[in-house]
C-alpha cells in the first residue's frame, strides 16, 4: 500500500542466498498482483565487498534492485573508499543501480572510533552512494555509530549544505582528478567541465586538473563543523590548480563555473 518502502529481506546475513531469493521474488510476485513495484535487496555480513557471498546481490539485478554495502563501513581511510568504488565499477555499474549505505559504524570504540566514522560520511557521498547514515548509539560500552548526537547533526547540517548547492545527481567520483595527493588526503567527484567538489578529511593540499573547464571558476569553502561557507580566489579553467583549506580539519571545496556559483 505504500509505494515510499524499500525492502531488504534480511540483516548482516550468512544464510544461504536461496533463501533471500525466495523472498525477493515472492515480494515481486505480490506487487505484480497489486499492480505496483517494489524495491527490494538483501544484506549480507562480510565487511569485504570482494567476498563471493555479495555477488548474490550484485550479480541479480532481476531480483534486486538496489544494492546494500553498509558493511563495507567496517573498512576505514582509503580502503573504506577503494572497496567501495571497485565493487561499485565491476558489478553495479551495468545496469546501474543506487548502493545504499545504512549503517556507519564509527562509535568511541567501533568502526575506528567517531572521527573516522563521520569520514566515512563524506566518502560515501563523495564515492556515489544513493544514502549514507549513521548506526545507531546502542550499546553504551561499545556504540556502533553516533545516531544522531550533536556531532552528527553537524556533520548531516553540513552535508544537506553542501549537496543543496551542488548538483551532486549529475557528478562522479573523479579520484583521478587529483595529484600530489597522499592517501586518504583528499576525494573529489566532478560534473567536469561545469561543478568539482573536493573532501579533505584533515587539512592537506592537492592539485586540481580543470583541464576540461573554461574561463573563471569560483570556489567556496565549507567548514564542515562549523557549518559555514568563506569564498575562495576565483579559479581559471584550462589549469590544474593547487587546493589547500583555510584551516585544519574537515572542509570541502566546491568549484563552479562562474555563471553558476551561487552568492
Amino acid at each position: 500500500e505504500y509505494p515510499n518502502v524499500l525492502y531488504t529481506i534480511s540483516n548482516e546475513t550468512n544464510e544461504s542466498p536461496v533463501w533471500s531469493a525466495h523472498w525477493a521474488r515472492h515480494l515481486q510476485s505480490r506487487a505484480r498482483e497489486r499492480d505496483t513495484g517494489v524495491e527490494i535487496t538483501e544484506m549480507w555480513d562480510p565487511w569485504d565487498l570482494s567476498d563471493p557471498m555479495h555477488r548474490a546481490t550484485f550479480d541479480h539485478p532481476e531480483l534486486y534492485s538496489y544494492v546494500d554495502i553498509s558493511q563495507n563501513n567496517h573498512q576505514v581511510g582509503q580502503d573504506h573508499w577503494d572497496l567501495a568504488q571497485r565493487a561499485l565499477s565491476r558489478h553495479v555499474a551495468d545496469p546501474p543501480r543506487p548502493a545504499n549505505s545504512v549503517k556507519i559504524y564509527g562509535g568511541e570504540r567501533h568502526g575506528g572510533g567517531t572521527e573516522e566514522g563521520t569520514r566515512k560520511l563524506w566518502r560515501n557521498i563523495f564515492g556515489g552512494l544513493a544514502s549514507s547514515r549513521f548506526h545507531r548509539l546502542s550499546n553504551p560500552l561499545n556504540p556502533s555509530g553516533i545516531g544522531l548526537n550533536p556531532l552528527a547533526q553537524r556533520q548531516l547540517g553540513s552535508a544537506r549544505m553542501f549537496t543543496d548547492s551542488m548538483n551532486v545527481f549529475r557528478a562522479v567520483p573523479r579520484l583521478d582528478l587529483l595529484s600530489d595527493r597522499e592517501p586518504d588526503e583528499a576525494y573529489a567527484m566532478a560534473d567536469e567541465g561545469s561543478e568539482y567538489a573536493v573532501y579533505f578529511p584533515d587539512g592537506g593540499s592537492v592539485t586540481l586538473d580543470l583541464s576540461e573547464a573554461s574561463g573563471p571558476m569560483v570556489p567556496r569553502w565549507l567548514e564542515i563543523m562549523s557549518g559555514e561557507w568563506s569564498p575562495g580566489s576565483t579559479l581559471q579553467g584550462g589549469e590544474r590548480v593547487s587546493l589547500s583549506p583555510p584551516g585544519s580539519g574537515p572542509w570541502a571545496v566546491l568549484i563552479q563555473r562562474s555563471d553558476q556559483a551561487n552568492p
